[in-house]
């Protein structure tokens, strides 16, 4: 009951939130509702300077049947607020709206260092603070490819950035992850648990199982042959998990994320040979779950190779078991490519039983070695993702949508769209409406140029394919890059496995198509850096925007115009073959190698105090592997092209003509080295 003041009028509910106030609960022991109370206890204290009456915040676990994730905020008295839920995740929902609408802590306040506002105190009076309603039950990330994560470190620890990425999570509305890849998983599991997530299994790795080649590396990964050992290994899973809040995936591929035919090449496999493999197995695996647990959530990923399987009404299903189907890693709804091969089978299409629960799992980033983004953002636009994502909804394939996060930090303006469509009043979205939303909410200057840049991104890059999805992420260029050296030095016929890209073709008419391709672009991404160079001198008296918008989109932007200029400077160098002198094509490839150098440089000069070093392991896209091999190449041509002494270049490039035919003295001074004479020689040329 509202209280009255002096006149008689009923006074507006108020609970002053100061240093004194304190968050607790009588349910400490579950680890779910410490961590809430630890959360909302570090926000409060951090952005409130003052004290004022002690009061406290109270987080109560009804002792309730229907276990939804529901909360609801009491105001008990100004000494006394309540936040009340049926499920200790219930409980970290609600603390974590406190902490967004109360004390102005953003969503993405770590991944985008959003500085706290600092206040006083904090006067509050609206305690209407609900659960948003969702249309997708189980929402989630899969953390995969997390290279750049794995071994950073912040706070002193790699655990404290994984409990930041727990959180992110959770303030999105999330509550399914896989943590990581392979042993990362295996070895976050608990700890994700911990902060109340559903933990769930990467689709290679069966019911959260070791994988069989890793426990029996001397045997052969053959179902046929070792039924029993996978049955244990499964079982030794279940064992491990049980108790626990767990969504089971269930299937079968092989030990390197691939169909387990493909490592079996002593038999040639029909499709209703695999499919019978894989149906015997997702039954022994659904009864082996339900034995453990009844009540059990189970999934299945119609993912890659199964997306065929499907298709052709070969694979049989429990009734219950959720289906998630996945996009191809560039965030279209058919089936992925694998090497040369891409049947882009159709996902949307699909029938499936009545009343069969269907998923997605959507890449916001991927890695194929290929074309795929790791560094980078999604070379698709925002308005692409949010229309198939549109689509998928109208399909009713959102009851499980799981997103591959990648690093998560180059990915924020794609998380947050997919979080949006979690709920159930998520419409179709333009790209100015999501860049302008995403740059409006993280730049308090040069907006307009920003969102420009943002717009601008999408318009340049590389596209090699009749389908709107065929574009080129970060790795597009540094895995050429690697394969043309290598067929350079290998004096290869062709580039292998690139079929994808050119068709099947010899190496000069392979270089000639991938120079046209990339040549068209170049100009787009060299103005598009210009510009960023621009905003960042614009930004330099805001560090906290300009460390935001370097790491946000100026990092993209350098990663794909200078790798695509390296890219460029080595595909003339090979064209340059037939035409030129050695010595011409030394200081193109040089050309190609200065271009990684400044790109490694620009990383080194990120201006964050936090993530400075966050791409250090880069072992994806390699910028320094990718820097190393153009260096070998540049040895090689001045072995191959100079004089065998190795003087010729130097005498008649860079000596002064009155000294370079002398020769009392071989030399006076040691050689220089690769780098020092392709400048110089560049230098040369030019007049």
């Amino acid at each position: 009951m509202k209280e009255k003041d002096e006149t008689g009028d009923y006074m507006e509910p108020t609970f002053f939130i100061s240093k004194n106030t304190s968050v607790t609960s009588k349910q400490l022991e579950n680890e779910v509702i410490g961590h809430a109370c630890e959360i909302l206890q570090r926000d409060i204290l951090t952005v409130v300077t003052d004290t004022r009456k002690a009061n406290k915040i109270e987080l109560v676990l009804l002792d309730e049947k229907n276990e939804t994730d529901a909360f609801h905020i009491l105001f008990v008295s100004p000494d006394k607020v309540k936040v009340c839920a049926e499920t200790p995740l219930g409980l970290m929902y609600g603390v974590l709206e406190i902490s967004h609408k109360i004390l102005d802590v953003h969503p993405f306040w770590y991944f985008m260092e959003i500085p706290p506002i600092k206040k006083p105190f904090i006067e509050w009076t609206d305690f209407d603070l609900t659960l948003p309603d969702f249309a997708t039950d189980y929402r989630g990330w899969f953390v995969n490819d997390e290279l750049l994560l794995d071994q950073w470190e912040d706070n002193g620890s790699n655990e404290y950035v994984w409990e930041r990425i727990y959180e992110t999570l959770l303030r999105l509305g999330g509550n399914v992850i896989i943590p990581g890849t392979d042993k990362n998983s295996h070895r976050h599991r608990e700890s994700a648990q911990a902060m109340g997530l559903i933990y769930t299994h990467h689709h290679a790795e069966p019911l959260g199982a070791e994988m069989f080649a890793r426990r029996y590396p001397g045997l052969k990964a053959s179902y046929e042959e070792h039924f029993a050992l996978f049955k244990e290994l499964w079982k030794k899973a279940l064992h491990e998990q049980k108790g626990t809040k767990v969504i089971y995936t269930l299937g079968f591929r092989g030990q390197g994320d691939c169909p387990f035919w493909a490592e079996d090449l002593d038999r040639q496999w029909s499709a209703a040979e695999k499919a019978a493999v894989i149906n015997e197995i997702v039954h022994l695996q659904y009864h082996m779950v339900k034995e453990v647990d009844p009540h059990a959530v189970c999934s299945m990923n119609i993912y890659g190779e199964m997306t065929e399987l499907f298709n052709l009404g070969l694979l049989e299903l429990p009734d219950d078991v959720i289906e998630i189907w996945a996009d191809n890693g560039y965030g279209k709804m058919v089936s992925r490519r694998q090497g040369n091969h891409d049947p882009r089978d159709e996902v949307l299409t699909n029938t499936s039983k009545p009343n069969q629960s269907r998923g997605i799992y959507y890449h916001v980033a991927f890695h194929d070695l290929q074309a795929s983004n790791f560094l980078t953002i999604l070379p698709n636009s925002p308005e692409f993702v949010s229309r198939e994502l549109m689509a998928v909804r109208d399909v009713k394939m959102d009851k499980f949508v799981l997103v591959n996060t990648g690093n998560i930090k180059p990915h924020i303006l794609f998380l947050q769209e997919i979080a949006n469509f979690w709920r159930a009043d998520y419409q179709l979205r333009t790209d100015q409406e999501i860049i302008s939303e995403h740059v409006t909410q993280y730049y308090q200057n040069q907006q307009e140029e920003i969102q420009a840049v943002y717009e601008a991104y999408f318009e340049a890059v590389i596209r090699y394919g009749t389908h709107e999805d065929q574009t080129a992420g970060d790795e597009f260029a540094c895995y050429l890059i690697r394969k043309i050296i290598q067929s350079w030095l290998k004096q290869e016929t062709k580039i292998p496995r690139i079929e994808w890209l050119t068709g099947d073709k010899k190496i000069k008419e392979q270089v000639t198509e991938i120079f046209s391709i990339v040549g068209e672009k170049i100009a787009a991404w060299e103005n598009l850096l210009l510009r960023c160079q621009q905003i960042t001198l614009s930004l330099q008296d805001k560090p906290a925007q300009n460390a935001r918008f370097f790491n946000d989109i100026y990092l993209s932007v350098a990663v794909q115009c200078k790798t695509l200029k390296a890219l460029l400077h080595l595909l003339d160098a090979y064209q340059m073959l037939d035409r030129e002198e050695m010595v011409f094509v030394f200081v193109k490839v040089f050309d190609a190698l200065e271009e990684i150098h400044q790109l490694i440089q620009i990383l080194k000069e990120n201006p964050s105090d936090t993530w400075y070093d966050f791409y250090e392991n880069d072992g994806y896209t390699n910028l320094t592997l990718t820097k190393e091999m153009i260096k070998s190449l540049l040895s090689y041509i001045r072995i191959i092209g100079d004089s065998p002494d190795q003087d010729q270049w130097e005498r008649k490039y860079i000596m002064d003509p009155t000294e370079s035919r002398v020769m009392l003295l071989s030399n006076t001074k040691k050689a220089l080295t690769d780098e020092k004479l392709a400048r110089k020689i560049r230098v040369a040329l030019m007049y």
